[in-house]
């Protein structure tokens, strides 16, 4: 007979995704086995970044003695009830990678999270409603839920002719006198490719950094993904005119021509011109994505974004792999270039989340919830305290959202599920139910220093600020019929009368309209392309919404490409 290994749950991948979610089994007692193919866990870090400094911040003191408010400004550590902290493992504000893989194997025996290492799977099918996975070696493991925390682990090479003739910044040279006075090419524009910038500008001759499109800065687009500050020195070398560039061109061919390379490109805002530059190297630093080829047919999940990440329905499960859940960053599907489930500050919470998920829907545990009078104040009161406080709302704007469920003469609260999940279905009985989200205005236009902002008495034009604000939503039977938004606040404080009592009055107002009959129509912003759209947003996202998500695809093809 053959020797399988069966759990309930197996968890692919011992990142922090994959770890996250496993605390939570773990507290719970549930039968998990987490798999990871290297001998520790993160071992992703041990490689990447490739310069070693992350760009997820370190902040050791908010001057607040509040553990959740705190992870607000603590983009490494990992979740837990106690205050095992990364800033315990590292002083600097952008620290160092290889100290993350330190914190991580010590999480793992703190919490005693059941991890398997060295275990190398090369196969995953499904067959009458279980998932085998097969190793390297042979032996075999049996889940019913299998949760994929495997990362964006396959580089991306963009379709050039010639792109044989780069290197990929998977193993490219880190040796400053290998590129003495030599002129380098770097395919990506975005932290990668300037971070490997950054790297060489003091030994290269000459850098040129390329993609079809421009540039996006962070501090701009508020996407923590775009061009960090951290990472942007090159930029000065450019504007100042010192022989480095910013091509927004494609790249048509290499060549291999006398030792050296010739590159052609078709500017994009050159009238379409044609041009041809000799390099000694080109870095290919084009971003990375999920790995599918251990899946069989039959459990061969659905991919969005350019084969990018998996497509996924709002409770992180496959659109079409029953009980293949997904975890870490390649649950950015759900919010790609809105939040931030592609970093370890952002889906931590996607991990909380799809723990109490799964515990509730296959352990019959039910999530925390607290339970208030159907009163405008109270309700009020416990709102801003939680967009005072949160984590959650606050790293994952406009994604996770807390909800006040309407049952008789109560709410019913329950802390911090994905707003989509959340706005398209019944809780305790009921289809009366208020989001709280924390959420960004507008796309900025122009100078992001220079933003003219609403002042503090203003507070009917309370939405169109655009620093992050709370946002509070109703919907009734699936369809939003209405939205309140609070003023913003500079240090992200909702403690004065401004922000209480406008929504004090909308609780009112709300409370003594039990059966709203007309939809709300609001404002939907593509962030990606200062665009702004009316729409009805009813549980699953309008038509308006699926507009964006194409146009996002598109601009994501034409980068990968």
């Amino acid at each position: 007979m053959e020797n399988v290994i069966k759990h309930k749950y197996i968890i692919l991948g011992g990142g922090p995704g994959g770890l996250q979610l496993a605390y939570y089994l773990q507290k719970e007692k549930a039968d998990y086995l987490v798999l990871d193919r290297a001998d520790v866990p993160g071992s992703t870090f041990q490689t990447f970044p490739r310069h070693r400094t992350l760009i997820s911040i370190n902040k050791r003191f908010t001057g607040s003695d509040h553990p959740e408010f705190n992870m607000r400004h603590d983009w490494n550590s990992l979740l837990c009830d106690d205050e095992f902290r990364f800033s315990q493992y590292d002083k600097m504000f952008f620290p160092n990678a290889d100290n993350l893989v330190t914190y991580m194997a010590d999480y793992v025996a703190r919490f005693q999270l059941n991890l398997r290492y060295q275990t190398s799977i090369v196969n995953i099918e499904r067959d009458q409603g279980m998932y085998r996975l097969t190793t390297d070696d042979g032996q075999k493991l049996e889940c019913e839920v299998l949760i994929v925390a495997t990362g964006v682990s396959k580089a991306n090479i963009p379709m050039i002719k010639g792109i044989e003739h780069s290197e990929n910044y998977t193993d490219m040279s880190l040796d400053l006198d290998a590129f003495e006075n030599q002129r380098v090419l770097i395919i990506g524009k975005k932290n990668s490719a300037f971070e490997t910038a950054d790297h060489i500008v003091s030994s290269a001759s000459m850098i040129h950094l390329c993609s079809p499109q421009s540039i996006k800065m962070a501090w701009k687009t508020h996407y923590v993904g775009d061009l960090r500050a951290i990472n942007n020195n090159v930029l000065d070398t450019y504007q100042l005119k010192s022989q480095n560039a910013i091509l927004d061109a494609n790249i048509i061919e290499i060549e291999s021509v006398d030792n050296t390379l010739v590159v052609t490109f078709q500017y994009g805002h050159a009238e379409g011109e044609i041009e041809k530059i000799t390099y000694d190297r080109v870095l290919c630093c084009a971003g990375f994505k999920f790995d599918s080829g251990i899946f069989s047919d039959t459990a061969n999940p659905e991919l969005m974004y350019h084969g990018k990440y998996p497509a996924l329905n709002p409770n992180f499960e496959s659109v079409n792999c029953p009980n293949m859940f997904f975890a870490g960053t390649i649950t950015h599907s759900l919010d790609y270039r809105k939040a931030t489930s592609g970093f370890i500050h952002g889906f931590r919470y996607n991990s909380r989340a799809l723990g109490k998920l799964l515990l509730e829907r296959f352990e019959k545990v039910a999530q925390d919830k607290s339970v208030f009078p159907l009163d405008a104040e109270q309700i009020t009161e416990h709102l801003l305290h939680r967009v005072n406080h949160s984590g959650g709302l606050w790293q994952q704007p406009g994604f996770i959202a807390d909800v006040a469920v309407r049952v008789g003469d109560e709410f019913i609260y329950i802390n911090e599920l994905p707003k989509d999940y959340i706005a398209s279905n019944i809780f305790e009985g009921s289809s009366d139910l208020y989001l709280l989200t924390l959420e960004y205005g507008a796309p900025i236009v122009g100078d992001p220093f220079a933003v003219e902002r609403i002042h503090r008495e203003n507070v009917d034009q309370a939405e169109a600020s655009q620093f992050l604000h709370p946002v509070v939503r109703r919907y009734y039977n699936g369809i939003l019929v209405a939205r309140h938004d609070v003023i913003e606040d500079l240090e992200a404080k909702w403690v004065e009368p401004e922000h209480f009592e406008p929504l004090v009055a909308f609780f009112d107002s709300q409370l003594a309209n039990d059966e709203p009959q007309e939809e709300y129509k609001e404002l939907m912003y593509s962030h990606d392309h200062g665009e702004v759209t009316m729409g009805s947003v009813a549980s699953m996202g309008s038509e308006a919404s699926k507009g964006s998500m194409a146009k996002e695809i598109k601009t994501e093809e034409a980068e990968m490409a």
